[in-house]
């Protein structure tokens, strides 16, 4: 490797690191959580979230049987209700060439609500509610459920800390994402850096991932499932600032 070029990617990564900012929080379906479980921590009011992710049928316990992709928008208007509006690709038989596609889109939503005044206090707990499929194009979509969660921070060992999460996940009508208990653990190890580390069980299996920001807004993530398969994800947030 050239002198030009180790200095061209040296200030490349030096660039990126200086960048790097909080990740904020998302979940593979847009909504505010972990990798595929929600979380009980919140956006702050007047906040814009949307993105695209890729998913492959391994790390959809069993739900697809085909890769497919997803795009959303979030917007959070108050610090303790977050509104989600998802399409995912569905892949289906053309009416004419009898090929298979994507050639529909379920369109659903999500909405979570922070049911308590109370926020995360040194003994209490943030606590979160939430429903999915309020809405779906092509009837009851996969996601369809209800849950709720709580989210407890904690800071030692000199990291910037450590977030605990549990919560339990009740599907209808077509229901089959998110059935039962849920947990997962999130690790931010660096204080400058903030590069986020998650371990987590999403009702189906084990997920292990890591996630970040670049220039305050701009979010990443990518995950496996007990390393069957894999998902990744990318979106860009902005706060409205009054």
């Amino acid at each position: 490797m050239t002198k030009f070029r180790r200095r061209w990617l040296g200030g490349i990564l030096l660039s990126f690191l200086l960048n790097f900012q909080v990740a904020k929080a998302q979940q593979l379906i847009g909504t505010t959580g972990l990798m595929n479980i929600p979380t009980a921590e919140m956006k702050p009011a007047a906040t814009f979230d949307g993105g695209v992710r890729y998913l492959q049928k391994e790390v959809t316990g069993g739900v697809y049987s085909f890769h497919t992709g997803l795009y959303y928008v979030s917007f959070t208007p108050f610090d303790f209700v977050e509104l989600t509006f998802r399409e995912t690709l569905l892949k289906t038989q053309h009416s004419v060439t009898k090929r298979m596609g994507y050639y529909q889109q379920d369109r659903s939503t999500s909405i979570r609500v922070r049911p308590l005044a109370e926020r995360e206090q040194r003994w209490w707990p943030s606590i979160v509610v939430g429903v999915n499929d309020i809405y779906s194009a092509y009837g009851d979509s996969p996601y369809t459920s209800v849950y709720g969660v709580v989210t407890k921070h904690l800071d030692f060992l000199q990291a910037d800390g450590w977030a605990l999460t549990l919560g339990y996940a009740a599907p209808f009508k077509a229901g089959k994402m998110y059935d039962g208990l849920f947990a997962g653990v999130d690790y931010r190890p660096f204080r400058k850096y903030d590069l986020h580390l998650t371990a987590e069980y999403d009702t189906y299996g084990v997920n292990i991932g890591l996630k970040g920001c670049f220039w305050k807004s701009l979010n990443v993530f990518a995950y496996t499932q007990e390393f069957k398969g894999v998902a990744l994800g990318i979106s860009y947030q902005h706060t409205i600032k009054f």
